[in-house]
C-alpha cells in the first residue's frame, strides 16, 4: 500500500507515518523501482494502536516496548492489562499529588486572605 492509502486507512496523516518510521517505532517500508514507499496492510492495525495509545497518555518511548504481533489484536491481552494498569497507578498518584497541591494553595490562600490589612478609608 502506498503511504497515502495506508494513511487514509490508519486515520493518521501521511507526516505521522514518516515521523514514526523515522523514529523507529514502525520498521521502515520498502521502496519500489519507482522509489514509492510501500506498506503492508498489516501496518494499519500498529498505526491505530499507536494512536489510540498516544491519546491515553502513553509516550512513544513506553508505546516502543510494546511487543506486537501481526492481526486485529496487535498486542495480547495480558500485556495490554499489564500496560494499562501501569499507567493507571501513573495517573491516580498524579492526581493525587495534584489534589494535594491544590489544598495546599487553597490553605495558602486563605491564610493571606485571612491576614489581609483591611483597606483604609478614602478621605
Amino acid at each position: 500500500m502506498k503511504i497515502g492509502e495506508i494513511a487514509k486507512a490508519a486515520g493518521v496523516s501521511t507526516s505521522r507515518i514518516r515521523f514514526y518510521e523515522r523514529e523507529g517505532i514502525i520498521p521502515a517500508a520498502e521502496r519500489g523501482a519507482n522509489g514509492y514507499r510501500n506498506y503492508p496492510a498489516d501496518l494499519i492495525a500498529l498505526l491505530r494502536f499507536i494512536e489510540q495509545a498516544q491519546h491515553l497518555g502513553f509516550t512513544l518511548r513506553e508505546i516502543s516496548e510494546v511487543e506486537t504481533g501481526v492481526g486485529e489484536h496487535i498486542v495480547s491481552c495480558t500485556d495490554a492489562l499489564a500496560m494499562l494498569a501501569k499507567k493507571r497507578d501513573t495517573i491516580t498518584a498524579l492526581i493525587a499529588e495534584a489534589q494535594d497541591r491544590k489544598r495546599r494553595i487553597e490553605a495558602l490562600m486563605a491564610e493571606l486572605e485571612a491576614n489581609r490589612p483591611a483597606p483604609r478609608a478614602a478621605g
